[in-house]
């Protein structure tokens, strides 16, 4: 019997089983060495942001800039590294803003607005029962009460539809509110009560026959929390997503290199400090009916009929909670403390106006009429005007210039009242 055969077939075999076990033990090796370096290399990253801190910029009320690295940010105060071994501790009181170098991002469409003030950029909102759960790129999951959200835009902004849209969100309303996107940019809004989003779409409860409209089909919701209970938050974080964080208090942790901020109802959310863009102290919003007035006038058949003091009086600007309400044929004037970047609004006849004519609502910086409309029904138009250096804010009502000359005419003057609703300033 030849017995080399099977032997011979025995080194083959045991030398290819050699050949495996080299081939493992180095795949092996590279992929340990692999993530050792990548570990190394984190730790020297980590050991060095801890050591220098990041490089960040920060302005005071008073207008005055430092650049330097960040050390610590917590509590009420913030310290930077300066060149040498200077530092600088300051108050969050005393700043205006900290501004990181942060790279903006291709914002996600989904834009949800809580009662707060904040405005998320997410990639999915789900809502089930009481909870709507936020997923944002790269940032933890985070889970608020309905009773705190104010609307979720499925679509991104555009020039045809935010008017509309920005006008709904700010109108007050007892129901929720699905709407949907028509043709022609056009938003049609239905009242019922939502019941869930998912995906695909919202389960929407519309006087006891539930649909489920589909997602595509839709602009968005608005739920009926009232934007008057909007509370005063004193900080905004702006990250690369295009979300605007309104929060109470910050804190920077060096070693997880997160920023952590309070939301409302006890929320917290943390956040990459690679995401964060800026943030900005000192208030951040201010609603007109709260500014300075510098002037309020009513039309002049008004002024000879009553004299301008009474005039001024009886038919100047009311300011309601978050709202101004003027009337028609005035002008009505409000001093832009400086830092304010940009203002937002929503504009309508009042609602206890039974009968009224066509109104030209307009809206001047340092007396340039930068923003115009006719309101021809109740239905509520938004908008948001950037502030660049302006320092003065008109609302201004008139009739449309087809209509003949008015000073003759008080019926077109008395009885009509328009509301700019939230009418605020923002940093």
């Amino acid at each position: 019997m030849d017995f080399r055969e099977p032997v011979d077939e025995m080194n083959r075999t045991l030398r290819h089983l050699h050949v495996q076990t080299l081939i493992t033990i180095a795949v092996t090796w590279i992929m340990l060495n692999a993530s050792w370096q990548h570990s190394l290399v984190q730790a020297q990253e980590n050991r060095s942001n801890q050591q220098s801190g990041l490089n960040v910029q920060i302005e005071t009320i008073e207008g005055d800039t430092q650049s330097g690295q960040l050390q610590q940010l917590s509590g009420s105060k913030v310290e930077v590294g300066l060149s040498g071994d200077n530092a600088l501790s300051l108050e969050l009181t005393e700043l205006a803003s900290i501004q990181l170098d942060t790279i903006a991002r291709t914002s996600p469409p989904t834009r949800v607005s809580l009662a707060g003030g904040s405005v998320i950029a997410a990639a999915v909102a789900s809502m089930e029962t009481e909870s709507l759960l936020i997923r944002s790129v790269g940032q933890p999951e985070l889970s608020v009460p309905i009773k705190t959200v104010r609307s979720v835009r499925f679509r991104a902004a555009s020039p045809g539809t935010d008017p509309t849209w920005m006008g709904l969100i700010e109108e007050p309303q007892r129901r929720d509110r699905l709407v949907i996107r028509r043709e022609g940019d056009s938003l049609d809004a239905i009242e019922g009560t939502i019941l869930g989003i998912t995906r695909e779409s919202v389960s929407f409860d519309l006087g006891g026959n539930v649909v489920e409209a589909p997602l595509p089909k839709l602009e968005g919701v608005i739920f009926s929390n009232t934007p008057g209970d909007r509370p005063q938050k004193s900080i905004r974080v702006n990250d690369q997503w295009g979300s605007e964080w309104l929060a109470d208090s910050v804190a920077w942790d060096s070693k997880t290199n997160a920023l952590t901020f309070s939301l409302e109802s006890n929320l917290s959310h943390s956040i990459p400090m690679s995401q964060v863009m800026s943030l900005q102290f000192s208030g951040g919003i201010l609603y007109l009916s709260e500014a300075e007035v510098a002037r309020s006038s009513a039309s002049v058949a008004v002024n000879r009929l009553v004299g301008d003091d009474l005039a001024s009086t009886w038919f100047g600007a009311e300011p309601m909670e978050k709202n101004v309400v003027t009337q028609f044929q005035s002008e009505h004037v409000v001093r832009i403390p400086e830092g304010y970047q940009q203002l937002v609004a929503a504009v309508r006849i009042a609602d206890e106006v039974d009968e009224f004519t066509p109104v030209v609502v307009s809206v001047l910086l340092d007396d340039q009429v930068v923003w115009t409309k006719e309101l021809t029904d109740r239905e509520p138009i938004g908008f948001a005007l950037p502030m660049e250096n302006h320092r003065q804010v008109t609302l201004r009502t008139s009739l449309p210039e087809t209509e003949t000359n008015s000073d003759s005419d008080l019926g077109n003057s008395l009885g009509h009242r328009v509301e700019w609703l939230g009418a605020r300033l923002l940093k």
